[in-house]
């Protein structure tokens, strides 16, 4: 089996500089960056590539936030974004269902309303050559009409959308990582890595606000819940390229030590490089 490279979302204090932090996690073994398209088109994106390229790390994927943003930007925009910098995949983060939204989820008509949309972007997307994938959370797979979760309403309603899947989430809506990672295999185009602590949710504000929702304690890979090596094997079996570390939060290390901690627990496991 080829090994799995290891990649990140995330962890980098856009306050301080961008290309300092960027060879910092260069050296601990990560090769693939999620959301590094903001850190090149900020000046000469030509430049801002290759000395990316020249530091070791590869732009993974071009993203916006919400399907909302989605609509409201064009996905003529998010191609554009993807083809300026020969990116082949593109990411949207979340929904209509999701989980600041539990107290009033959405009604069915509205997501379906939003997984045609998305299935019309995978389309336009698809003759452009590049993968249009939804990055899931956990009510996806806890909400459910006609006996169908919103998770495989999006598999069975949008058959051109592809799963950027998080297992950590997967994990904590109660579900067997692995097996999810084995029945989507031929739709996935991205793993995202996320480890939380079992027991009582915290209560944490998003970036941005002040309102705090309940979400799982997150913290390094490999210190809770995740079966790590299990989901490694999986995507190794699978041939996915990266595997990519996130941490919605840090716990006790900072965010340089969550990133190592991660990356010298999967290459431990003899799967990544």
């Amino acid at each position: 089996m080829t090994k799995i490279k290891a990649g990140f979302i995330g962890f980098m204090d856009m306050r301080k500089d961008p290309w300092e932090q960027l060879e910092q996690i260069a050296k601990i073994g990560y090769r693939g960056c999620e959301m590094a398209d903001r850190i090149i088109s900020s000046g000469n994106v030509e430049e801002n590539r290759k000395r990316m390229k020249a530091i070791g790390i590869e732009p993974l994927t071009v993203s916006t936030m919400s399907c909302e943003t989605l609509e409201k930007e064009g996905i003529e925009n998010m191609i554009r974004r993807a083809q300026a910098l020969d990116l082949e995949r593109a990411v949207v983060f979340h929904g209509k269902v999701y989980f600041t939204k539990m107290n009033k989820p959405a009604p069915y008509d509205e997501v379906m309303r939003e997984i045609e949309f998305l299935q019309k972007c995978a389309e336009v997307c698809k003759r452009e050559g590049i993968k249009l994938a939804y990055h899931n959370h956990d009510p996806e797979f806890r909400i459910s009409f006609n006996g169908l979760t919103v998770f495989d309403m999006l598999l069975a309603y949008a058959p051109d959308l592809w799963i950027e899947l998080d297992v950590g989430w997967t994990t904590y809506a109660g579900l067997n990582p692995v097996d999810v990672l084995k029945r989507i295999a031929p739709r996935l185009s991205a793993v995202h890595f996320k480890d939380f602590i079992p027991g009582p949710d915290v209560q944490v504000p998003l970036r941005g606000s002040v309102e705090k929702y309940n979400m799982p304690n997150f913290c390094s890979l490999g210190s809770g819940a995740l079966d790590v090596h299990g989901c490694l094997k999986a995507c190794a079996e699978i041939g996915i390229e990266y595997a990519i570390v996130e941490q919605d939060f840090m716990h006790v290390l900072s965010p340089m030590e969550a990133l190592q901690v991660g990356y010298l627990v999967m290459k431990e496991s003899g799967l990544v490089e």
